[in-house]
């Protein structure tokens, strides 16, 4: 079950079908295709395609596989990074394809010997390398890969991680044992919720116990810390690791947890504080792709490997007898501290506000996590204190977030999304109306306008990249025939030549050494 929610999520419109359509039938068409997926943790699998006179570049436009290849440790190059297959020709016909695997990881071993395990290497689709199994038809390479991306020791300690995230806090056996932590943690923040309020609450007080007694199994005190019935329990519908995470802000950072709490009782404030930690924990799970709810992880996976390092760094502290330092825990300790500033300074900004409008705060929140974890070195969990301190007002830009997250495909539409919800200090674009009798109803002529301009602009798109694999097609043709000719005149003027036997220069299928980049 999902964690439960402040205010109402802002909805995002369905993608107009045809555009969609027109899309997925054009896609084969793009020069070079990228399809990847995560097969476990620190272990992603990805198939490269393109035309003929084209190429595939292993490891092109990810710098986070070089980085992780670059500090291996302890496996070497040739461990991490593996072509499970290789194909040349026509891809849709078994008979007219020619299977290359065994040379193009060949090559990457060459590379990986010749310049390191973070070079990046290039396999052109070209007939003089793999012959022509299918002749008289376009061809196309596809080359698909995995790489493993974390150390044996990393992966378990995010695997450790992964398992808080997905056990469930109400069936946890010591579950009674962290709530009574929490409210003993947080007693002196559920009495009275502001001294405008003590003296009408008296009253109430001395029904349900004042702040100097233990708070119960069920207790109407439990909603002054933040959760929604009196047993905090029903609010604990995530994996355990919510509830810890509370608890470790609140026995660690005891002044912090309990000026927070107060503050958010306060009129001031107001927002429940125990469900936005929920909250919290949920988005930084789901950032660092823990969490199994069908969204995808938005970190990098430099960001993934940084993290790791110091989930490692902090079990062997651990385990050496020095204080336990959770690495995930003093992340959500920095969030919970930046939300609480960034949405006092909402409610500052214009008092009538109310928690209905909190998922913006919560979105930009989120952007903020990103573009943090994009640029910090993550060596030492000190560094968060620069993410509770907020540098800016937290309504960072969607370029921002993009290159926090790496230049991944989709990054951009992942920030704008983020900002675009975030985005409250400005008014919304008005929308345009119908006059006479559906005067004040949605008019789709606007929508339908912006549709047709987007079908435009992908059928433009389509188009160029069309046009892109028929101009290398041609021009690979036409270097080809240069080739031949220039081959044919050497033979003429007396020097041998090597050719195949239709004499168009062409060699046989071996492998030939990498472009090395």
């Amino acid at each position: 079950q999902a964690a439960p929610q402040i205010g109402v999520p802002r909805r995002r419109a369905r993608p107009f079908a045809a555009d969609a359509a027109l899309e997925g039938a054009m896609s084969d068409l793009s020069p070079v295709s990228r399809a990847g997926r995560s097969v476990q943790l620190g272990v992603s699998r990805e198939t490269l395609t393109c035309w003929e006179y084209s190429s595939v570049t292993l490891g092109a436009g990810d710098d986070d596989l070089c980085e992780s290849r670059d500090a291996a440790g302890g496996s070497g190059g040739k461990g991490n990074f593996t072509v499970l297959s290789a194909f040349f020709g026509d891809l849709d016909d078994p008979e007219n394809r020619r299977d290359i695997t065994m040379e193009v990881q060949a090559m990457l071993l060459e590379a990986i010997a010749a310049q390191g395990p973070g070079c990046s290497v290039e396999v052109p689709a070209v007939t003089r390398l793999w012959g022509d199994p299918a002749r008289f038809r376009m061809k196309r390479l596809s080359v698909t890969y995995e790489h493993r991306w974390l150390s044996d020791e990393e992966r378990q300690a995010l695997e450790g991680l992964e398992h808080r995230v997905t056990a469930k806090a109400q069936a946890a056996l010591d579950l009674d044992e962290l709530v009574s932590r929490l409210g003993e943690a947080l007693r002196p923040a559920a009495g009275a919720s502001s001294a405008a309020a003590a003296a009408a609450e008296q009253a109430a007080e001395r029904a349900v116990g004042s702040d100097s007694d233990p708070l119960g199994r069920t207790s109407p005190r439990w909603r002054l810390l933040g959760f929604q019935n009196n047993d905090p329990r029903t609010d604990l519908r995530t994996g355990r690791l919510a509830l810890e995470c509370l608890v470790y802000l609140a026995e660690r950072y005891p002044d912090a947890a309990l000026r927070m709490v107060r503050e958010a009782q306060a009129g001031g404030v107001d927002y429940p504080f125990a469900v936005a930690s929920i909250n919290v924990t949920h988005h930084l799970a789901r950032f660092l792709g823990l969490a199994c709810d069908g969204e995808s992880c938005a970190a990098p996976r430099r960001v993934l490997k940084r993290f790791a390092k110091l989930l490692v760094a902090a079990a062997a502290s651990a385990a050496g007898g020095a204080a336990v330092v959770d690495p995930f825990a003093e992340l959500h300790v920095a969030a919970m501290q930046r939300l609480h500033m960034a949405w006092s300074a909402r409610k500052t900004e214009d008092p009538g506000i109310t928690v209905m409008v909190f998922e913006p705060c919560m979105r930009e929140l989120v952007t903020a996590v990103q573009v943090f974890c994009g640029s910090a070195p993550l060596a030492s969990v000190a560094e968060f204190r620069a993410l509770a301190d907020g540098g800016d007002d937290g309504r960072s830009t969607a370029a921002a977030a993009a290159a926090a997250l790496g230049g991944a495909a989709g990054s951009v539409d992942r920030a704008n999304g983020f900002v675009e919800a975030s985005s409250s200090s400005s008014p919304p674009k008005a929308r345009r109306t119908v006059s006479g009798s559906g005067a004040g109803e949605e008019s789709s002529g606007g929508e339908q306008y912006d549709r047709l301009k987007s079908s435009a602009y992908q059928a433009a798109s389509s188009v160029s990249k069309t046009a892109g694999v028929f101009g290398n097609y041609l021009h690979g043709i036409l270097g080809e025939a240069a080739a031949a000719a220039a081959s044919v005149a050497s033979s003429v003027a007396g020097g041998p030549a090597a050719c195949d036997d239709e004499g168009r220069g062409r060699g046989g299928g071996g492998a030939a050494p990498a472009t090395v980049r």
